[in-house]
């Protein structure tokens, strides 16, 4: 494609500057140009994939089953005497010849440790056995936010959940999702970035699990901008995380206008460091097949601009296409 790339923002400042100052940062949801590039494969970080349930800490609350082996007092599910024992709201929980115990803060395999040594430490027991399960959880939800049908918080009860099962959970994607995910871990520093694709045979990769207290947002999908010579001006959502191109965009704005100036036609993209370019390309080629079309990315201003000459033509007549020849192109201009 005869594509030429200029920094800057020289030629169209006045038609576009508004779109630009007024447009959010947002990542790309296409990484084009042209649309015969495969689609995006779901990934997510490796780590992501390595979320054991048993890291679940306790909290004030949570209600787990304690099962100490040949010692029924010390079991608390089953052929017990409750079928579970709560935390109560200072994070404790109170045992048979062991006493109050800080449970909130472990997770169950620590406090079945914990209990061990203390049974172990005390002559009540020579080789306790101990195990605890988390059974219920008020306080242990994942949040769901941003483009879903229903944003809530989906209790765990003590399962493990992966992303597409909250997903579900909250009725699914509204059409204008964005399939580039976040979660915010409590702990860590840098949310999980998540990238669903367009394959849903590709999700794998994607389906991440979660833990209580992650927090899943879900944006909603930026625009490109259509202006200058077509029909209907507009933002054109990218909706579904699906490419739109050049041609879509014209043809969703309405078409193009008779003025238009088809071979400077141009897409104003926003790089990496903030600065603006401009790739020239001849929307004529595009059209008729001999060009590939470009995949539109998120902020991109599409701007189609005016051919002086059809536009003197089709607003004032003959004589002022021929006014318009004669000035600015160095002839004169018969009918």
């Amino acid at each position: 494609m005869d594509t030429q790339v200029k920094p800057g923002l020289c030629t169209v400042t006045a038609v576009v500057a508004i779109l630009i100052c007024g447009a959010g940062a947002a990542h790309a949801q296409y990484e084009g140009p042209p649309v015969t590039s495969p689609s995006p494969a779901a990934s997510a970080p490796a780590s992501a994939m390595k979320v054991p349930s048993s890291n679940i800490a306790i909290v004030p609350g949570d209600v787990i089953a304690i099962a100490t082996y040949g010692v029924p007092e010390l079991t608390t599910s089953g052929s017990g005497a409750t079928a579970g024992l709560k935390v109560d709201p200072n994070g404790d929980i109170v045992l048979p010849y062991v006493g109050t115990v800080k449970a909130a803060g472990m997770t169950p395999p620590q406090l079945g440790v914990y209990l061990e040594k203390e049974l172990k430490d005390k002559g009540i027991l020579v080789d306790p056995q101990v195990s605890v399960e988390l059974m219920t959880s008020p306080a242990q939800t994942i949040t769901v936010v941003g483009e879903v049908m229903k944003p809530q918080p989906v209790p765990t009860l003590g399962v493990q959940l992966r992303l597409l099962d909250v997903i579900s959970a909250c009725g699914g994607f509204t059409p204008m999702a964005s399939h580039v995910i976040t979660v915010d871990r409590p702990g860590d520093a840098q949310p999980i970035t998540v990238n669903l694709g367009v394959d849903a045979d590709k999700t794998d990769r994607a389906n991440i699990p979660l833990l209580p207290g992650d927090t899943v947002v879900v944006p909603k999908v930026a625009n490109a901008y259509v202006v200058g010579q077509v029909m209907h001006p507009a933002a054109v959502p990218l909706a579904n995380n699906a490419p739109i191109t050049v041609v879509q965009a014209i043809s969703i704005t309405g078409g193009l206008k008779y003025g238009a100036a088809l071979s400077k036609a141009m897409i104003i993209r926003t790089a990496p460091n903030h600065q603006h370019v401009e790739i020239v390309f001849d929307l004529k080629k595009v059209l008729a097949g001999k060009e590939k079309d470009i995949a539109l990315n998120s902020n991109d201003i599409l701007y189609i601009p005016t051919n002086g000459f059809k536009a003197a033509l089709s607003t004032g007549g003959t004589a002022s296409a021929a006014l318009y020849a004669a000035t600015n192109l160095g002839y004169l201009y018969f009918p």
